[in-house]
């Protein structure tokens, strides 16, 4: 079926159910934003108005968001981000739009607007996590590839090792196995992936069609999708080395068994086919003084696998290797680490050094009056 005007794509299975088929939307605070832009509209305001309202907010909040990160000014004007965001809000009940009027919000998004407002931010996420995954399906597939200690492996091609075929052939290892051989051949063969970063995105399409061979899901709405799901703490994304080689390796912090640690969070909730989905969110308390010598035993250990440099070790890779042995987002790591910051005297001390920082290897954000951000680490 052809994607339809707002960039959703329905199926035609029974129910109701829909699929992210835009990648528009990679955070869920684009959603926020849109809930307290429709919410200072009235649903009497053009939707034009609406939608150019939104796509302002949002570039602020990203291009703020980079500079404190340190991170490259985003790409792109966001222009067409509003109506995307509009049109996803009405998908996941939170806002309706009477033909030929603008978009309000309903009660629910009302609701959402008031947990928002008042700093409710677990059961605001709680909230949005049951709508996500509720109303759309390729959304629950990808995170329910990633439940139960699955992952995937995406590969990052180095230009040096490129065009090597035992090379590439390593990069397809761990997903295809003893097939990796004879598709690395294949993928050589093929003149449309004759420089590095077409050879990686070939790779990562490649491995996208073997994990979800019925889903049709492309490179970029998976990028978009794993985006947003680590927004809601659903998915971390970590560097990984396998065998001399790059990959961003994605995976889930949470469980749909019961685990065997108590920092999880059950949510039940049913779907549109009538199912029953049972989801454990991986939450630990970073206040709580047993959590935090376990997030310090991690710590310790990770110090063990990496070379300090003038005794400071990489934040980004000491998060990577504690977050998955911990099992816990991303999130909670960042606010472990400022918690530990915070003790009288603190455990650890923190650095900065410019070199490093993307997208994919983030500093730690610490606001306490001043917002300063960190990428180094060390014990005291």
């Amino acid at each position: 079926m052809p994607a339809s005007p707002d960039g959703i794509q329905g199926k035609q299975d029974g129910n109701d159910a829909v699929n992210i088929s835009s990648y528009n939307v990679t955070d869920v605070a684009f959603h926020y934003i849109g809930l307290r832009v429709l919410a200072s509209l009235s649903g009497n305001s053009a939707r034009e108005a609406q939608f150019s309202s939104v796509s302002r907010n949002v570039l602020k909040y990203a291009s703020d968001k980079a500079l404190r990160l340190m991170l490259p000014a985003p790409r792109g004007d966001f222009q067409s981000v509003g109506e995307k965001v509009c049109q996803e809000l009405a998908h996941l009940g939170l806002a309706k739009a009477p033909r030929g009027r603008g978009y309000s919000l309903t009660e629910e998004g009302e609701e959402a607007l008031r947990l928002l407002n008042g700093g409710k931010n677990i059961e605001l996420r709680h909230r949005m996590i049951e709508l996500h995954l509720k109303t759309y399906d390729n959304l629950r597939e990808v995170l329910s590839k990633h439940l139960n200690g699955a992952c995937i492996w995406s590969p990052v091609v180095d230009a040096k090792k490129y065009p090597q075929r035992d090379y590439i052939e390593r990069l397809l290892r761990p997903t295809v196995g003893t097939q990796a051989k004879a598709v690395a051949e294949d993928m050589l063969r093929n003149e449309s992936a004759d420089t590095p970063k077409k050879m990686e995105n070939g790779l990562r399409e490649l491995v996208l069609r073997h994990i979800f061979p019925d889903a049709r899901i492309s490179l970029s709405i998976f990028r978009s999708m794993s985006d947003r799901l680590s927004t809601l703490r659903l998915l971390n994304i970590m560097r990984a080395t396998i065998d001399d080689c790059e990959f961003a390796k994605s995976y889930s912090p949470c469980r749909s068994v019961t685990p065997e640690v108590n920092w999880y969070t059950p949510l039940r909730f049913g779907l549109p086919n009538g199912a029953q989905f049972c989801l454990y969110l991986s939450e630990p308390n970073m206040r709580d003084a047993l959590m935090q010598q376990s997030l310090l035993s991690a710590i310790d250990e990770s110090f063990s696998r990496q070379v300090a440099q003038a005794g400071y070790y990489d934040l980004p890779q000491v998060r990577d290797f504690v977050c998955e042995r911990l099992m816990i987002p991303e999130a909670a790591f960042d606010e472990g680490i400022n918690e530990l910051l915070d003790l009288q005297p603190s455990p650890i001390t923190v650095g900065l050094t410019y070199e490093g920082i993307t997208g994919r290897r983030k500093p730690l954000v610490r606001n306490r009056g001043a917002v300063q951000v960190f990428n180094l680490i060390r014990r005291i």
